[in-house]
């Protein structure tokens, strides 16, 4: 599916636009070539960074919105959970706005009254129910949305962040439903930036990026290499004794950064060396330095930051090198990416951050179950 949305530099042009003379007009592409099936019984979540097409996805899915390029197939009715109060009437009440609901995606007068009980008691507003929807706060208006959606039987159910507003017992309500759709074979698209609840819900998942799809498949693998992108996004790539260009703007960057040994193989015990290098945009300008190890799964194992050992900033005039000494590694096996920072005076503020990608392998002369080596001796009376 393609998805494009013009982009209009004066009001003359929306104006020609709605005329249909759109020539010379530039577009802001918010899908592209974005392909999603998602079969009965299946939740697929949708992930990604704010801007990322992930809504208007889920617009097209919905109807609300058609496609420029590619086709939309879904099983009738889909109910959609978009932005709070979409499809509300604001001087309607609670009452009303969930009839309207039902009429607005075809369920019969007659089978929504039969069903409005069960909607207003799902969405517990209380008093509130015969008030117009404008009195409601966020999370009411977000139990009436969920309450009504999920009481049309839909074959679809688009959900996208409608949980974010609600309270912990809200949400569990809220997931149990879906879980019910799951088991009732009904399919549910769910968008959310709460990977948790991501991962406990969907058995696939697909991540966007700037309108295409930048993975998809088991939820798992989706959201480790989404988290993965996060956590390197701010970081530059840079080799050993290689020259790092500094960011723009930069108070002070990374120039270098050497492990010894250079080749990052070691056995579990052996001393390891990391060697920055740092130059500042501002003579004396004060600098804590830390570094992080972190593995294959990107979890963070081991970080170290001067000012956490109790040594004041750093104040150099201008370049100026520091090294973290490791006497005895405690990694016991496996490959580590290490990332280099450095911060401001209270160590709150990065000035430049950089990634060793696998820069150290941890191979061990024997079988190790364990992560971790830790020095230890054993006593017994029998070994005197």
């Amino acid at each position: 599916m393609v998805k494009r949305y013009p982009l209009f530099g004066r009001r003359r042009d929306r104006a020609l636009a709605f005329l249909g003379r759109t020539g010379g007009l530039a577009y802001k592409t918010a899908l592209d070539g974005v392909s999603l099936s998602a079969h009965a019984g299946e939740a697929v979540g949708i992930i990604g960074e704010n801007g990322s097409g992930k809504s208007t996805l889920l617009r097209l899915v919905a109807g609300i919105s058609p496609p420029d390029a590619g086709t939309v197939r879904t099983s009738q009715p889909v109910a959609a959970i978009l932005e709070l109060g979409l499809g509300f009437h604001p001087e309607f009440t609670g009452r009303e706005n969930a009839e309207l609901y039902g009429a607005l995606i075809g369920v019969p007068e007659a089978t929504m009254r039969g069903r409005l009980g069960d909607v207003l008691a799902f969405a517990e507003l209380g008093e509130f129910v015969d008030q117009p929807l404008r009195t409601y706060s966020s999370g009411m208006a977000a139990r009436l949305a969920f309450a009504v959606a999920t009481h049309v039987e839909p074959q679809v159910l688009v959900v996208d962040e409608a949980l974010a507003v609600g309270d912990g017992a809200f949400q569990r309500k809220c997931i149990d439903r879906m879980i019910r759709f799951k088991d009732e074979r009904r399919t549910v698209l769910f968008c959310s930036h709460a990977m948790y609840l991501v991962a406990a819900f969907c058995e696939h998942a697909l991540w966007l990026h700037e309108g295409r799809v930048k993975a998809s498949g088991v939820t798992r693998d989706v959201i480790h290499a989404y988290e993965d992108y996060l956590r390197h996004r701010a970081k530059r790539t840079v080799a050993g004794n290689q020259q790092a260009p500094a960011p723009p703007g930069s108070l002070a960057s990374l120039r270098g950064v050497v492990l010894e040994p250079e080749s990052g193989d070691l056995l579990p015990g052996d001393p390891l060396l990391v060697r920055v290098r740092l130059q500042r945009a501002i003579p004396h300008l004060p600098i804590n330095v830390a570094v992080s190890f972190e593995d294959e799964n990107g979890l963070m194992v081991a970080a170290f930051a001067s000012h956490w050992s109790g040594h004041p900033p750093l104040d150099g005039a201008g370049e100026e090198e520091v090294t973290l000494r490791i006497p005895s590694c405690p990694l016991a096996r496996g490959s580590y990416d290490v990332t280099v920072y450095l911060a401001d005076s209270a160590g709150l503020q990065f000035f430049d951050q950089a990634l060793l990608r696998r820069a150290l392998s941890i191979r061990p002369d024997r079988w190790h179950p364990g992560l971790i080596a830790v020095e230890h001796q054993w006593e017994a009376d029998g070994w005197r």
